[in-house]
């Protein structure tokens, strides 16, 4: 009984010491993402929709059309995209375990992996995921751990060498200077080897390869799922946050405690549940459509 009271004020601790403002950017991104989705089903996954008696599906089917394939979406995409995976870096300051919080997200997408995998043979829905966003961070948040432990061995080998007191704010800077020095060169091999972060036919200019492994690292023209996310250029983003994570959030406290009331709590919501929002999103994007299809009595095939 003791042990569960412990636990009960442990989170809501952690809940009172949040800092909203993550929550808030976290959760605008995961809502762009929700309608980036939604847009891309109206003019693909629903590409029966331009041939619809309805006026509605064939305006719906002609702006995803025209989002997905113009500028905007070249430029907006990579924002939200940044913001979102920028404050996972961030938060990497504020996890208890990272390889635990990596090992978890992959466990997550592999199953994502095998559902889309089957859900694609069963219905013939063209919807398997390899490589999505999920895979993506997890694999990113892992190489993350790995560096965070490599540092700080680093560090507490150097103060048993000079014979000194360690100190782990200095482990906490050598970490963010570390990964700041690694986000700027993933920035430049992204830049040399990659698409541009901002091309807007990003599904289209893709590297030439006849190497299957390298579609781990880049957009290759040889591997392509229903959701692609390549370690690059994301690495970038998330290592960019991580490495200012301790100069902005050195006493792991809100910037602007003042405006943390219950004004941000649509956008600071989803945030503190990304992962069940963005999955949420996928599944209320297509029952949307499917609604609209059965409303219309158009056949609902994908």
């Amino acid at each position: 009984m003791e042990n569960s009271l412990n636990k009960l004020e442990g989170i809501k601790k952690r809940n009172k010491n949040r800092i909203w403002e993550l929550d808030m950017l976290r959760g605008f991104a995961i809502i762009m993402v929700f309608f980036d989705h939604l847009f891309y089903d109206f003019a693909f996954f629903f590409q029966s929709w331009q041939y619809s008696n309805s006026t509605l599906l064939n305006n719906f089917h002609a702006f995803g059309y025209d989002y997905v394939l113009g500028e905007l979406r070249g430029f907006w995409r990579p924002a939200f995209l940044f913001i979102f995976i920028f404050t996972s870096g961030i938060c990497t300051a504020f996890s208890r375990n990272n390889f635990m919080r990596g090992l978890k997200l992959a466990i997550l997408a592999i199953l994502i992996t095998f559902i889309t995998y089957y859900v694609n043979i069963i219905f013939g829905v063209d919807s398997f995921i390899l490589f999505g966003i999920l895979h993506c961070l997890a694999l990113i948040i892992l190489i993350y751990a790995l560096v965070e432990f490599l540092i700080k061995i680093i560090v507490k080998l150097s103060y048993k060498i000079a014979k000194k007191t360690y100190n782990n704010t200095v482990y906490k800077y050598a970490l963010s200077i570390v990964c700041l020095i690694l986000s700027v060169v993933f920035l430049i091999i992204n830049e040399k080897y990659n698409v541009k972060i901002y091309d807007a036919t990003v599904y289209f200019d893709t590297v030439a390869t006849d190497s299957k492994l390298l579609g781990l690292l880049f957009y290759t023209n040889n591997w392509w799922t229903a959701d692609y996310f390549p370690l690059f250029p994301f690495i970038f983003f998330f290592f960019f946050g991580a490495g200012l994570s301790q100069f902005i959030y050195p006493k792991k406290k809100s910037l602007l405690p003042c405006l943390d009331t219950k004004w941000h709590l649509p956008f600071s919501l989803p945030g503190r549940y990304s992962i069940f929002f963005y999955l949420g999103a996928q599944i209320i994007a297509l029952a949307f459509c499917f609604i609209l299809s059965l409303i219309f009595g158009e056949p609902i095939s994908i």
